[in-house]
């Protein structure tokens, strides 16, 4: 499992740098604005996840 993890991160990063060098605004675009929004959505998923079981059970809904 951990040999094909890294597989997919080398794949994954030289797919990304291949992007970024033919398209330069739109691989700018995409770390800048893209990514952190991306990231932000998986935080408010993965905390959505989390506290609504937790609101059910204390009975706050």
């Amino acid at each position: 499992m951990k040999k094909r993890l890294h597989h997919f991160n080398a794949w994954f990063d030289a797919s990304l740098e291949q992007f970024m060098l033919q398209h330069k605004l739109l691989g700018f675009l995409t770390v800048f604005i893209g990514m952190p929004l991306f990231i932000l959505a998986a935080v408010f998923i993965c905390t959505i996840g989390i506290v609504l079981p937790m609101a059910w059970i204390f009975g706050v809904m």
